[in-house]
């Protein structure tokens, strides 16, 4: 392979290149404003300077273009529609199925997230002194908050309920909630909980897409901003790192790092951790 085909195949990879209906436009290696028609055919022609100086030997702009029609057009060049108006997708809604999800949505997630947690093995108590909550009765009453929304005194309300349906072995006060969720020791529990909850999608899924997404938290967090020369405050945050299937959108694996993790570091663990359970057979990703 020699320097003209190296450089094609970064244009190639890292440049937007169209068809015009006659023409493929190829950006400039050194100017993205800068763009060259190209014709690939039998008699395949460029508008740069090296072409005009060295055919009949190819430049890369030549060999980006075919490169891209072979890749995403199946070496054929894209067909354009000049007179049909392009129509936006609708699609169909089974509006009798989405009421009837959305007005039970509180009551089955409360019913399989008890299922999940049963499970959950106790560990054992070596000290004196008055027993812990059933760790079982702490991750369930930590999602479901969290699943609500709601402040700790508004959610007092839910917890009675989940006591009365069942779910809770025991009625704890709303506020405990909120330290059950800054303990530490419930990552790996949450962590196996959410690999567990996708494994009956196993045989359905075989694409897996990582990505990552920001969490505010409650607390506040002051930086200076270098460009205009003051101090600001805000939200501080966390990041989500997941695998997730690409059919169903179910989380097969989940990392959360500081808010300045990069997603690079991330991507190995996350498909290990999937391959584990599941068949991988593609994983589309972006850059990062």
């Amino acid at each position: 392979m020699d320097m003209r085909e190296l450089k094609a195949l970064e244009i190639a990879a890292r440049s937007k290149i169209a068809f015009d209906g006659t023409h493929w436009l190829v950006p400039s290696q050194t100017s993205a404003a800068t763009k060259y028609r190209v014709t690939i055919g039998s008699e395949p022609s460029c508008s740069c300077e090296d072409w005009s100086l060295h055919q009949p030997q190819l430049c890369k702009h030549i060999i980006a273009a075919r490169l891209v029609c072979a890749r995403d057009h199946g070496g054929k060049a894209p067909e354009i529609a000049v007179d049909a108006v392009p129509v936006r997708p609708t699609y169909k809604q089974d509006w009798p199925a989405y009421n009837e999800a959305q007005m039970t949505e509180k009551h089955r997630f409360q019913a399989l997230l008890f299922d999940l947690c049963r499970g959950i093995e106790q560990p054992v108590h070596t000290k004196r002194g008055r027993k812990p909550t059933p760790l079982r009765d702490v991750v369930f009453a930590c999602c479901l908050k969290v699943f609500t929304t709601f402040s700790a005194r508004r959610f007092a309300c839910d917890l009675a309920d989940a006591h009365a349906s069942g779910y809770l072995s025991a009625l704890m006060h709303s506020v405990s909630v909120c330290a059950y969720l800054e303990d530490k020791n419930l990552t790996p529990v949450l962590h196996r909980l959410i690999v567990q909850s996708s494994l009956p999608l196993k045989a359905v899924e075989t694409t897996f897409a990582p990505d990552s997404t920001g969490f505010s938290t409650s607390r506040f967090v002051r930086w200076y901003d270098e460009k205009y020369g003051v101090e600001r405050s805000g939200h501080d945050w966390v990041k989500a790192h997941v695998a997730t299937g690409t059919k169903t959108n179910i989380i097969t694996a989940v990392v959360i790092e500081g808010r300045d993790a990069g997603d690079c570091p991330q991507f190995k663990p996350l498909i290990e951790t999937t391959a584990d359970n599941f068949t991988v057979k593609e994983v589309p990703a972006d850059k990062a």
